[in-house]
């Protein structure tokens, strides 16, 4: 509780940084584009002042796509995600486009004039409904005030939080802080102190700073929450069973479920399947080991990943043909392949007895497959031939040498895809063992399909690293994220924040026009009563009903309703399978 905040940032030799994985609804879809002449073996690139584009870091350039080439002529294209509300700047480069030259800063040729940048900016979008991010902190200090890194002032802020309540117990007390940094903001970074020295850091992460991307949330026990927890939250914990399948060999599945999932017996939450189970967990594997749990934990303990149940299949003595794709081309690991087989058993054998046994979310927008190696080549052709099942992908290192289970020019599907690779084989050799230009190849097929950087596709290289399970554990949060981001549930701490209200309500002609604050993945019921008097107990029709969830962080729609209703309210629609 004495550590002071920690303000060093440590880099990796990664293409990683938080706006580049999934940044959310915010996130405006921008086409870059240009056409030129390019020599053999060589592609243009994209780079720029934000952190979309990777703040001119050279080895980080987006590549981009060619289309409609004359010659050495082409028209190259990449489609990004950025940020509402914000302006920058970019140029175009080539680069020689091989494996051992994406690592050199060098291997860079900007467009002329050199020293003149393009520029653009994205719509500023709704402005926010309230005034900056709101934090409730439960405590039984006397006073507290919140240390938050300060976006205007590009330095640490003391705000002093209010009492506004009881705890659970004893002098505890729930406080609350107003108006930090902007609503909409992908990361806020804080700590807590009593105003005498004292501080209080995540506990088990290193005297790290509390980290959120949340606009509110309420810390209790060192952990982050985007809803009200109970009183008490148990740990994650791994439950195992035995998979008897009527296809292929029997298996250990190994199921992780987060934090709180004894006490929240209303939420239902989503499910992440992965291959290789016996490599997964803390303290497993022969040959090392992700840290899933220990990755995801570290994650939801921010609310930068949704509390997901994380499934490990075990693989059998036949995993090179269970995770080859029944495709033409699909051969080189093994001449009969049982693909098929295995996605009947983790769709028709498995999947069943995980809805049955657990509290999940079933649609395929709350279901993802992940895997590596060959089970990351099995998990792209998994989400892309049975989209009705999994609409998240991560393929990590993935054996596209084998074959390309996404094509070029294919119908785009509902998925999110998280795609990635080394640059280095075991002997710490630089080239192309992990499959890095066969990993490009299959990410340029997927933008070519339509899919667009920080809105349903992610890539990135880890430089210096190789293909095995300790890369793996490094790149695993940046997959985590770009999958199951909180964005992708409501947070209902809002909802005592800044609670959903009617803003404008005025008389325009022969219709009252009504026009309130509404929140992501929120539906609305506009109501009306024909009285003429306020009364205790009025009977309130249901005049309009949003149609869908709310898609944008916050919005403010309106709805005419005939003036013959004196009276009118909007009421938030209950949000399902959630807490509270």
């Amino acid at each position: 509780m004495d550590k002071l905040p920690r303000v060093t940032v440590f880099g990796l030799g990664l293409m990683m940084c938080g706006a580049c994985a999934f940044a959310g609804p915010a996130d405006v879809p921008i086409i870059f584009q240009i056409t030129t002449n390019t020599s053999f073996g060589t592609s243009m690139f994209v780079l720029g002042s934000i952190p979309e584009l990777y703040n001119w870091n050279q080895v980080n350039a987006i590549k981009m796509v060619p289309s409609n080439c004359v010659g050495a002529t082409c028209t190259w294209t990449a489609t990004i995600g950025i940020h509402q509300g914000i302006g920058y700047e970019y140029k175009f480069v080539s680069r020689n486009d091989c494996a051992t030259c994406y690592s050199d800063a060098n291997n860079v040729v900007y467009e002329p004039p050199a020293n003149v940048n393009r520029s653009g900016s994205t719509a500023g979008g709704p402005p926010a409904p309230w005034n900056g991010k709101t934090i409730f902190y439960l405590s039984s200090w006397s006073s507290v005030s919140l240390l938050y890194s300060n976006t205007v002032t590009a330095s640490f802020a003391v705000q002093p939080m209010v009492a506004v309540g009881s705890g659970r117990g004893g002098t505890e007390k729930l406080w609350r802080v107003d108006g930090i940094n902007h609503a909409g903001d992908t990361n806020l970074v804080f700590v807590f102190t009593d105003n005498q020295g004292h501080y209080d850091n995540p506990d088990g992460v290193g005297g790290r700073n509390y980290e959120t991307p949340l606009d509110a949330a309420v810390v209790e026990d060192g952990q982050v929450y985007n809803y009200w927890p109970p009183a008490f939250v148990s740990t994650n914990r791994i439950e195992t069973f035995t998979l008897s399948s009527t296809n292929l060999a029997s298996r250990t599945i190994r199921v992780y479920l987060p934090r709180g999932y004894n006490e929240n017996t209303a939420k239902r939450y989503p499910v992440l399947y992965m291959h290789d189970g016996q490599n997964l967990f803390l303290g497993m594997g022969p040959f090392g080991c992700w840290n899933a749990d220990t990755n995801a934990n570290n994650l939801i303990r921010f609310a930068k990943m949704r509390e997901t149940i994380i499934v490990g299949v075990d693989n059998s003595s036949d995993r090179l043909c269970e995770y080859s794709p029944p495709q033409p081309g699909c051969t080189n690991a093994c001449t009969t392949p049982h693909g098929d087989k295995y996605a009947a058993l983790l769709i028709n054998e498995l999947k069943p007895i995980i809805d049955s046994s657990y509290r999940t979310l079933p649609d395929p927008d709350n279901t993802g497959i992940l895997g590596s190696s060959m089970g990351g080549l099995t998990s792209a052709w998994l989400g892309w031939a049975h989209a009705e099942t999994y609409h998240k992908i991560g393929a990590m290192s993935s054996s596209f040498w084998d074959c390309y289970p996404i094509p070029s020019a294919d119908s785009k599907r509902p998925i999110r895809i998280y795609l990635d690779s080394g640059d280095h084989d075991a002997q710490g050799t630089i080239g192309s063992s992990d499959s890095l230009l066969n990993t490009m190849d299959e990410r340029d097929n997927l933008m070519r399909d339509g899919y667009a950087f920080n809105l349903d596709l992610d890539h990135t290289i880890g430089y210096g690293h190789w293909h095995n399970e300790q890369w793996w554990d490094v790149r695993s949060p940046r997959c985590f994220t770009f999958l199951f981001p909180t964005s992708d549930e409501a947070n209902t701490v809002l909802d005592t924040a800044t609670p959903p209200r009617i803003t404008n309500f005025q008389l325009a002609g022969s219709s009252n026009i009504v026009t309130w604050t509404s929140y992501r993945l929120r539906t609305y019921a506009v109501q009306g009563v024909t009285n003429e008097q306020y009364l205790s107990s009025m009977t309130w029709s249901d005049l309009f009903t949003t149609p869908l969830p709310e898609a944008l962080l916050w919005n403010y729609p309106s709805v005419g309703v005939s003036n013959m209703f004196h009276f009118l309210r909007v009421r938030e629609l209950s949000i399902p399978n959630w807490p509270n």
